[in-house]
């Protein structure tokens, strides 16, 4: 029926206009894996109102599990190594144990065998996999300890830098400041591809491979710079 003036009735937007789902949220992130999740929850502490994507069936992104083989056995379907995570200041601000969250850590991290029936193994005790090492060459283990120490030296002001806020100036003054007497030597190491830095600082094909096998995890080729 029209109106008067021959005007069709105007209709309500609310009633015309099917309500977007970006309405009333203060922001949107698109993808529900755990960047994405992180993001979301650090915006929801800060007060924000969130709405989140997510292309897939299920969130969780590279870091979801499920019963790929026999009911209730789970299994990763990505990823399955959070070294990273664990370091993580974003997620540790968020006190996951308190929902749950335990980290299981292996006593031997992992182990690289090869053709010609060697196999390095990773421990968590620095010197159990020194002495591991010593098998193959000896000396090998101290040459390893060396790098472990030069690690524990940078571990926290370099975590930061690569997980704190960006860019991370302050972090980077915090490095500068605990490597000043070896600034140059240190900025070389960060700099050099992971196949350079195995070949000047080690002897075995063994240990060059667990210095190799944890670095490929940047997802870069060995011979790239800051691999």
């Amino acid at each position: 029926m029209a109106q008067a003036g021959g005007m069709p009735p105007a209709a309500h937007p609310s009633a015309a206009t099917p309500r977007a789902p970006t309405a009333g949220v203060d922001a949107v992130v698109v993808g529900a894996g755990p960047n994405g999740l992180v993001a979301a929850n650090v915006l929801v502490d800060a007060g924000w109102s969130v709405l989140v994507i997510e292309a897939a069936p299920s969130p969780g992104g590279a870091v979801r599990s499920a019963e790929l083989t026999e009911p209730g056995f789970l299994h990763d379907v990505c990823s399955s190594f959070y070294p990273m995570a664990v370091a993580s200041p974003a997620l540790g601000r968020l006190g996951l144990e308190r929902y749950g969250l335990r980290w299981r850590e292996a006593p031997s991290v992992l182990a690289h065998p090869a053709l010609d029936g060697t196999c390095p193994v990773l421990e968590r005790d620095p010197a159990r996999t020194a002495a591991d090492l010593d098998r193959y060459v000896p000396g090998e283990g101290e040459a390893w300890l060396d790098l472990v120490a030069r690690w524990e030296q940078w571990r926290g002001p370099l975590l930061d830098v690569l997980l704190g806020p960006f860019p991370p100036v302050r972090a980077a003054a915090r490095l500068a400041a605990r490597t000043r007497r070896d600034l140059l030597r240190t900025v070389r190491t960060l700099l050099l591809p992971v196949r350079r830095l195995g070949e000047e600082q080690l002897r075995s094909d063994q240990a060059r491979r667990l210095l190799a096998g944890a670095a490929l995890h940047a997802d870069l080729p060995p011979e790239a710079t800051l691999s």
